[in-house]
């Protein structure tokens, strides 16, 4: 009896739970990111080293703080970049190829034996000599920190091989984005799967943001983390208001503002995300108050981790001049920046001044400078490919505008989305205005500080009014449509890489 009552004992234990299934990403979404990662190892490749916007700069600030565990100074008599960049700038030709289109780098196999002998037979401190002045010191130290796990697990590298796997890490910001943008499109559109695949095909597929994958820049960080906050800030308004989210957006908000001068546009877009939410689902007046106390808290932490980095930086001017530039300049008014924002997007009209600064606005910003300039700058499509891309840019706009009259009882039931995405594109915009204004008035009209980089951050928003207006046809033609649209974004890609290698090896 004993041994049949033993027999039996451990089909009485209890069964463990089952494990959940983890649900695997869908095909499309993984075909977007392998196509998108392929772009970005093509620009890598295609791109030699520091040849991106600034790159040196913010490859230079990583390394120092890499080495040294310090921020590099934005002032003084001090390098400006280590030794070892130096040599690489100096002996492979590439501070001379900056910009200037006749200039190749020095990459034969003898350059390159030069680059390694010299590496080999550096001093001690080659590599944590260039304390500075940093062109970008004053910028949070976020993305740099960041970046600089790869380059300490890496650091055995040569330069060059070591700039090329700190790309590769870069770029799995840009695939965040586009990851983030498909699951945006998910939660506004219902994950209808054509619409995702439009909405963060259109964001991979565009070339400056590939680009911007394979340079070592802050932007990067800022572009995957203001896609982020703008994913939780539409949570809040979509699913309510609860503990976790708001202080997921907080957490948010406040990473981009520690990251770049440009992600302070984030708060006041919190703000009105949180007030959304709150007149949305109405929750109690305790749930208010402890929420507000957590997003405070976590906005009060971050400004005093920016004021300790201020002080270790040795300047109250951080975030790159981004704040600076915001009170600086004499002669500011009301009118004047108006009539500058209006000379931006439109012809003189009579009776209106001279111009401040150079002749440049929508079209080199929104177009140019958005779509694809590669390089300093320098690398660009035939004027022709802009004059297509102006021209259906306009098109597009048009036929968003059509479509959002058409379908504004869906907006109208959609208002709280509705409103926190034009409020951070808004916001964006017009931080950008002026701060570009205050640029201006400060330096005598010489440097707009505006380029269509600086409106990557909201890119998301470009695929999403893509999805949306061409998700509003008969699904058919809807699909042939938005066919259309990625072969286009296919096609400007690959010129893209084509020009600047044949620019840089051709």
């Amino acid at each position: 009896m004993s041994a049949s009552v033993e027999t039996a004992a451990p089909s009485l234990r209890p069964l463990a739970a089952p494990r959940p299934r983890v649900r695997r990403p869908p095909r499309a979404l993984l075909l977007i990111l392998a196509v998108a990662a392929l772009q970005s190892l093509a620009w890598n490749l295609a791109l030699p080293a520091f040849q991106g916007a600034d790159e040196d700069a913010h490859f230079a600030y990583v390394q120092h703080l890499a080495e040294t565990g310090q921020l590099p100074a934005v002032s003084g008599n001090g390098a400006p970049v280590s030794t070892q960049e130096h040599y690489a700038l100096t002996y492979l030709n590439l501070f001379p190829l900056r910009g200037v289109l006749a200039a190749r780098p020095a990459w034969s196999a003898a350059d390159l034996a030069l680059m390694r002998r010299l590496e080999a037979s550096m001093p001690a401190n080659a590599r944590a000599d260039g304390s500075g002045p940093n062109a970008v010191g004053n910028d949070p130290p976020l993305y740099y920190a960041l970046m600089a796990i790869p380059y300490i697990v890496f650091s055995g590298l040569p330069l060059l091989k070591l700039l090329f796997v700190l790309r590769l890490f870069n770029a799995l910001l840009y695939l965040t984005t586009v990851a983030l943008t498909w699951t945006i499109a998910g939660d506004l559109f219902g994950r209808v799967r054509w619409k995702q695949v439009l909405a963060a095909g259109a964001v991979a597929l565009l070339p400056q943001l590939a680009y911007m994958s394979a340079v070592i820049n802050a932007d990067s960080l800022l572009i995957a983390l203001t896609t982020a906050f703008l994913l939780c800030a539409l949570r809040l308004t979509m699913r309510g208001p609860t503990l976790r989210r708001v202080l997921a957006a907080s957490v948010l908000a406040a990473a981009t503002s520690l990251t770049h001068g440009r992600g302070l546009v984030t708060l006041p877009v919190l703000a009105v995300a949180l007030l959304v939410a709150w007149v949305r689902h109405r929750p109690s007046r305790a749930r208010v108050a402890a929420q507000l106390a957590a997003s405070a808290g976590t906005l009060g932490g971050a400004a005093l981790l920016y004021l300790l980095f201020g002080t270790a930086a040795g300047t109250g001017a951080a975030y790159g001049g981004q704040v600076h530039s915001l009170t600086s300049g004499a002669g500011f008014g009301v009118g004047r920046f108006l009539e500058f924002v209006y000379r931006f997007y439109l012809p003189k009209l009579p009776g209106m001044g001279a111009r401040l600064g150079p002749e440049f606005g929508y079209r080199q910003v929104f177009i140019e400078t958005f779509y694809g300039a590669f390089g300093w700058l320098e690398v660009r499509f035939k004027p022709r490919i802009y004059d297509v891309l102006q021209l259906a840019s306009g098109l597009g706009l048009l036929w968003l505008a059509i479509t959002c009259a058409i379908r504004r009882r869906t907006l109208r039931g959609g208002w709280p989305q509705v409103t926190v995405m034009l409020c951070l594109l808004l916001v964006n915009v017009l931080f950008l205005h002026y701060v570009s204004f205050r640029a201006l008035l400060g330096n005598g009209g010489s440097d707009p500080l505006i380029v269509g980089r600086y409106l990557l951050p909201v890119v998301s928003l470009f695929g999403l009014a893509i999805a949306f207006t061409i998700g509003s046809l008969p699904r058919r033609l809807g699909s042939l449509a938005g066919a259309g649209v990625l072969a286009a974004g296919v096609l400007l890609s690959l010129t893209g890489v084509a020009i600047t290698a044949v620019r840089f090896y051709g």
